[in-house]
């Protein structure tokens, strides 16, 4: 007994060492595989048409900043970045009033419904999340052209929107339904309404997850652009990821300015994540695992 519980604890030690390796490992692969990517791109706008033909991979050549003031002024026909960065935030700001204003609420009081309703309710989210977007595209247009409202980026704003209810809805509905009854029915008894419960209670208590939802809508929404390409079609209405594509006409025959734009368009959305990161996290940890 004294001879084998040693030799049984180091090989336990062994295999736990072993294990962690293996995991630190593939993480460290992980993080190189979707950083590289990135790298790649930053090396490539800072050098000449040549210089990227005969170097792929962005090394050596003479440095080229100025690649990234051709890109923010655009090209010819083209609006400039800071247009698009104005377009990309009036349809970012937009979207997460419809989504977390309608999505917030709606995910909140369904945790009054009945056990049926509610779980009907969470149901129709749930499939809305699976319809491809690509689907959308014809019909979105056709009442778009109807309307009128093409090339309007607060009309677009409206619709991503309600393309982030599903998403919305779910996260945040799992974060409500462990929300502490006690608190709600306390409330209740001191008189206070349903509405002022939810504004002045609930809603300042759940900013972790409603930051949370927040960021993962705004991510979807900075870097999409099947549906802005054929609903902004106007320059001067266009959002970052719709106006890179038409870098890639205007600069065919110069790679740099489009390298450089792509950096540009991918920075602020980058840094916000990072800032956040923590939250988005978690949001996709309640989402996943929390609900009932």
């Amino acid at each position: 007994m004294s001879t084998t519980t040693p030799t049984t604890t180091s090989g336990w030690r062994w295999r736990n060492l072993l294990s962690r390796s293996i995991l630190h490992i593939g993480l460290l692969g992980w993080t190189a595989l979707v950083l590289i990517p990135f790298v790649l791109i930053i090396l490539l706008s800072l050098r000449s048409n040549a210089d990227i033909y005969t170097n792929g991979l962005g090394l050596g050549g003479d440095l080229r900043p100025g690649n990234y003031e051709v890109a923010w002024n655009g090209g010819a026909g083209t609006a400039g970045m800071a247009t698009y960065f104005l377009n990309s935030a009036i349809v970012a700001l937009t979207s997460l009033l419809v989504a977390l204003g309608v999505g917030v609420t709606a995910a909140y009081f369904a945790i009054h419904l009945s056990e049926r309703a509610r779980k009907l309710f969470l149901m129709v989210f749930l499939v809305a999340t699976v319809i491809p977007l690509v689907l959308m595209i014809v019909p979105f247009y056709q009442a778009f052209n109807t309307l009128g409202v093409v090339s309007q980026p607060v009309a677009v704003g409206l619709v991503y929107g309600a393309l982030c209810l599903p998403v919305t809805i779910l996260v945040v509905h799992a974060f409500f339904v462990d929300f502490p009854r006690e608190l709600i029915e306390a409330a209740a008894l001191d008189g206070t309404g349903a509405w002022r419960t939810y504004l002045f209670i609930v809603l300042p208590l759940a900013r972790g997850p409603i930051a949370a939802v927040a960021m993962l809508n705004l991510v979807f929404v900075w870097a999409e652009a099947q549906l802005g390409v054929i609903l902004l079609q106007s320059p001067d209405s266009q959002t970052v990821p719709v106006g890179l594509l038409s870098f890639q006409g205007q600069f065919t025959t110069d790679l740099g300015p489009l390298f450089a734009g792509l950096a540009i368009g991918s920075i602020p959305i980058m840094l916000i994540y990072l800032v956040f990161n923590r939250q988005v996290a978690k949001a996709i940890t309640v989402g996943g695992f929390g609900g009932r």
